[in-house]
């Protein structure tokens, strides 16, 4: 359940963590993974916890919370200490933006323009690429996942080539403005909760890319870990693959 009150006042405390600066694009660090600290771990005395060798997002009562945007393989060293040196369990946070306006803001004026609102639930799928990249981890009952769904607001500065000055314009910040659903997970047999429904009991690569809308590359590597790991089953159909889900 989305606690959308939580998610408010995880907003303001990273609004009033803006305050001094010189606004949007101007923290060490950005919006969405700022405001996802907070709203997994309010109190601030949970952030930036050291532990071990590294510091941890968030860790409450035990609990290690990290928000990791992409290369989950940057991840490696720190699942290594968090979870074989030291016991403890780690969630991975991964927001993926599945509804985002386009703002561009003048640079010398100060004006705001808004961009229509483009949905795009597919990319909740670009997980699985990520996945590969901690695959050693994966059936590591400590080891958790949390996708979180948000509805974002992309900030850009005319300052650009063109007519338009939009060309290779400078990006400034992602900032969270609702949390629309959230998908944990433990073990990688349980990301098949997020296979497509229009997928068959037996599909090609070619059906797999078209029901995620994953390039041939990304796709590729998802189907490959999750045959290595034991999620799929797979026999050749002439010069392709065919793969089913195992039981």
């Amino acid at each position: 359940m989305i606690d959308g009150e939580l998610f408010g006042r995880a907003k303001e405390q990273m609004l009033w963590k803006r305050q001094g600066e010189r606004g949007i694009g101007t923290l060490s660090e950005k919006s969405v993974h700022s405001v996802l600290k907070y709203y997994y771990a309010p109190d601030e005395k949970y952030h930036e916890v050291k532990i071990g060798t590294y510091f941890a997002d968030a860790c409450v009562e035990g609990d290690i919370y990290e928000i990791q945007t992409r290369d989950f393989y940057k991840l490696n060293e720190k699942l290594e200490e968090f979870i074989n040196t030291f016991g403890m369990d780690v969630t991975i946070v991964y927001p993926v933006p599945v509804e985002n306006t386009l703002i561009w803001i003048d640079p010398d004026t100060g004006e705001v323009k808004k961009s229509r609102t483009v949905k795009a639930p597919k990319k909740i799928y670009k997980v699985f690429r990520e996945l590969y990249g901690i695959r050693d981890f994966l059936g590591n009952p400590k080891l958790h996942l949390c996708i979180a769904c948000l509805k974002t607001e992309d900030y850009r500065l005319l300052d650009g080539y063109g007519k338009d000055r939009k060309k290779r314009a400078t990006k400034t910040d992602r900032v969270p403005v609702e949390f629309k659903e959230e998908f944990y997970f433990d073990g990688v047999k349980d990301a098949l909760i997020l296979f497509p429904e229009s997928l068959p009991d037996e599909f090609t690569a070619a059906d797999f890319r078209k029901a995620t809308g994953l390039g041939a590359n990304d796709a590729s590597v998802g189907l490959l870990l999750f045959y290595r790991l034991g999620v799929l089953c797979r026999r050749k159909e002439g010069r392709s693959f065919v793969y089913r889900k195992e039981n």
